[in-house]
């Protein structure tokens, strides 16, 4: 393995994916080099003259503009393209930036300040609305889980250059190469953005859905759509904007509080930032996907607010108790914890719950919470600083309260969000249309059962004739229909016969019978033949099921259940490693997948089937983004060790990762990795015909494993006696004195 590889597996990044993640990457990174630099310039000029009045106007100014700006781009955005749009907005970036440049070397102004601060906004916001555009829809659910932390870390290395050359930077001259390199910075942004277009279909597709059950009231839905999810992520995405903009405005005041000296606080502030920018890479690549992973969405959601909270409710002991210094200290690790956590965990995060929504959904709503709801959030902010700025012995008391009311605020929003992503996920997989049923026609066959009452209902032994009319195809429908409308006067024999016949064939006709008598007995007796070796039975006893609801009393058989045939598919993987031969390596796959089915089938009984049975459809779907997210529900659904186990056996990778990641989650198998002797000691009570055949031509029998054959020279499937006969001539021919076993 390289050391590209090896990079990439660390990341999580596949193969196929790299070159579009590198793309990403570096159109990031030119982004963050302009806009920290545009940045830069703006603090360097407000922090000269009065901070307290001069920030919350630039914030309440830049607010407005941003508005403005995100309705702009929302009307284009939906009348020319995503990518026609996007190129337009790093053209009018690179103007603005040259406006800004003039308006450095010209106004030394209050009002020239402010100007520049609103343009630093408007310019994140328009960069920002382009970049996350593209990633929603150049990724799916699964891809954005992944990459989104790794593709939005290019702007990290980026900003922490920025912050270190604020430390140099102290007259306007300079702030003027600052801007010209990032005018050419956004330049190479709209350069990679041409090569992104040319390898992706850069465009919102959005397939039909059916039509949402729980909606947004009709009054609030000419502002949020018909999402619930984007309701909830607007508001709180106002609460968090509100929060950030009064944690930043706190220490950049305090800070020039405590350093008088204009190049000591841009010293202060750009080591600060730089160390800030840095901690932010480090998390975004190596810690925001493990974090996801063992925390959660929602628990990853609650860390800023809670965090944010926690460390409002340490001011309060450090307003009485602590120094100068220590409050000094304390405003700099709030700060640089709150944007840590922002840039590395929150926003990537908060970025993916928009993903389950169909495309052009997903970027309205994405331009709403960005363009519209966050200035809204720093307006607020701005409004409430600047109002309390002349009350200066309060308004540091007062800004911690409003802040702790709006992180508890978005604590409660957040919370309640994962739950409508969650109902976005099953709405993303879900039938478009629900089904009609007809009239009179009975539902799984219930109604037919329950007009028993209205007949004759024969012995035990007519009851048993009707059964064994079902093996033969002439009589099959008449005994079908007849023992339907038994009912539960047919489920003692039925079920006597799931336990004694050796027909494989009447079981299942018979399991899918008991399986339309809704019945305690009935399902009694499929959770038993469920449980027996035999796993044609099992898948019998498995598609019967889906007819009842799950009941906890039994969930502990099928977990059992659900580990069995996660290390079936752990051999499996290993025996297709190590074979060579095609058709034996094609037998494995197929057993592969009804070792899928049957997991899901199990899944039904452990977990809600509606929302089971809706994944199961998306994950065989053709379409990408829809077997995405329904991968997606069942991550946040199922135990994360079974979901790694039912990703890895639907994931299109190499046999020898599938196995890799098989004995991360189980430990390695013992005895070895050749199937084949399992294959012929098991034979048909777990293997198709085709395997074993397979088998049987690659297994070399000694003399005291020979025996295995001869059930399988008994079997009344033609292949099956064919191979095993052919096996034993061969095992005859190269050990001619070995006495005929036949």
């Amino acid at each position: 393995m390289t050391l590209l590889e090896r990079w990439q597996q660390l990341l999580g990044i596949r193969p196929d994916e790299g070159r579009t993640v590198g793309l990403f990457f570096l159109h990031n990174f030119l982004l963050g080099i302009g806009t920290i630099l545009v940045y830069v310039s703006a603090n360097v000029i407000l922090l000269e003259n009065n901070p307290e009045r001069n920030l919350p106007l630039a914030y309440g100014v830049a607010a407005l503009l941003m508005i403005g700006a995100g309705k702009v781009y929302a009307h284009y955005e939906h009348h020319l393209g995503l990518q026609r749009v996007a190129v337009r907005v790093l053209l009018a970036v690179v103007a603005l930036t040259g406006v800004l440049g003039v308006l450095v070397a010209v106004g030394h102004s209050v009002a020239a300040a402010v100007a520049i601060m609103a343009g630093y906004r408007v310019i994140y916001l328009l960069t920002n609305l382009e970049f996350w555009g593209v990633s929603a829809v150049v990724f799916d659910v699964r891809q954005s889980r992944r990459l989104f932390s790794v593709i939005s870390s290019g702007d990290m290395p980026a900003k922490a250059l920025g912050a270190v050359l604020a430390i140099l930077i102290h007259h306007h001259t300079d702030l003027l190469w600052l801007l010209l390199t990032a005018f050419g910075a956004y330049l190479g942004a709209l350069l990679v953005l041409q090569a992104t277009g040319r390898s992706h279909v850069v465009e919102a597709r959005s397939a039909a859905r059916a039509q949402r059950t729980t909606a947004v009231t009709p009054g609030l839905q000419r502002w949020f759509g018909s999402s619930r999810l984007v309701l909830t992520m607007c508001l709180s995405m106002l609460a968090i904007a509100a929060v950030t903009t009064g944690i930043e405005f706190s220490f950049f005041v305090n800070v020039k509080h405590r350093f008088h000296d204009q190049s000591e606080v841009m010293r202060y502030v750009g080591s600060v930032l730089a160390l800030t920018y840095l901690l932010a890479l480090v998390f975004k690549l190596l810690l925001t996907s493990q974090t996801l992973d063992r925390m959660g969405f929602r628990g990853t959601l609650l860390a800023l607010p809670g965090t944010v909270l926690v460390g409002l409710g340490l001011y309060a002991v450090l307003q009485t108790t602590g120094s100068d210094d220590s409050l000094m200290l304390y405003f700099c690790g709030l700060f640089l914890a709150l944007e840590v956590l922002r840039r590395a965990v929150f926003d990537p995060v908060f970025l993916i719950l928009f993903q389950p929504l169909p495309a052009t959904e997903r970027l309205q709503a994405h331009t709403l919470a960005k363009g519209v709801y966050e200035p809204l959030g720093m307006a607020l902010a701005g409004l409430l600083l600047f109002a309390l700025h002349t009350r200066p012995e309060f308004s540091e008391q007062l800004t911690f309260g409003w802040m702790a009311v709006l992180a508890l605020l978005a604590l409660v929003l957040l919370y309640r969000t994962y739950g409508h992503y969650l109902a976005e996920l099953q709405h993303a997989v879900s039938r478009r249309f629900a089904p009609v049923e007809e009239p009179g026609t009975p539902v799984n066959g219930h109604a037919a059962a329950g007009s028993a009452k209205d007949q004759v209902v024969p012995d035990s032994a007519g009851i048993q004739a009707l059964i064994m009319g079902l093996t033969d195809k002439a009589t099959r429908p008449h005994a079908t229909d007849q023992l339907l409308q038994l009912g539960a006067a047919a489920l003692p024999e039925l079920t006597s016969t799931l336990r004694t016949s050796p027909d494989e064939a009447l079981i299942r006709r018979v399991a899918q019978l008991c399986g339309h008598v809704p019945q305690p007995a009935s399902r009694e007796a499929l959770v038993e033949l469920a449980r027996q070796p035999n796993l044609f039975r099992r898948e019998a006893a498995l598609r019967a099921l889906r007819n009842f609801e799950p009941r906890p009393a039994d969930a502990a058989v099928f977990q059992g259940l659900v580990q069995e045939e996660m290390r079936l598919a752990q051999q499996l993987l290993l025996g297709q490693a190590a074979t060579a031969n095609p058709g034996l390596q094609a037998s494995l796959e197929y057993e592969l997948t009804r070792v899928q089915q049957r997991l899901f089938g199990l899944l039904l009984q452990l977990y809600p089937p509606q929302i089971i049975a809706d994944a199961q459809r998306g994950v065989a779907h053709a379409a990408r983004e829809r077997q995405a997210n329904a991968l997606e529900m069942l991550d946040n659904l199922i135990p994360r060790p079974l979901y790694q186990g039912l990703q890895t056996l639907l994931d299109v990778v190499p046999v020898a990762e599938k196995v890799r990641r098989f004995d991360a989650l189980l430990g390695p198998v013992a005895g070895g990795a050749s199937i084949v002797p399992s294959i012929v000691e098991r034979g048909e009570v777990a293997y198709t015909d085709w395997t074993i055949s397979r088998a049987l031509d690659q297994w070399r029998p000694t003399p005291y494993t020979v025996g295995q054959v001869l059930p399988l020279l008994h079997s009344a499937n033609p292949l099956i006696q064919q191979s095993a006969t052919a096996t034993l001539e061969r095992f005859g021919h190269n050990a001619p004195k070995i006495i005929s076993i036949c």
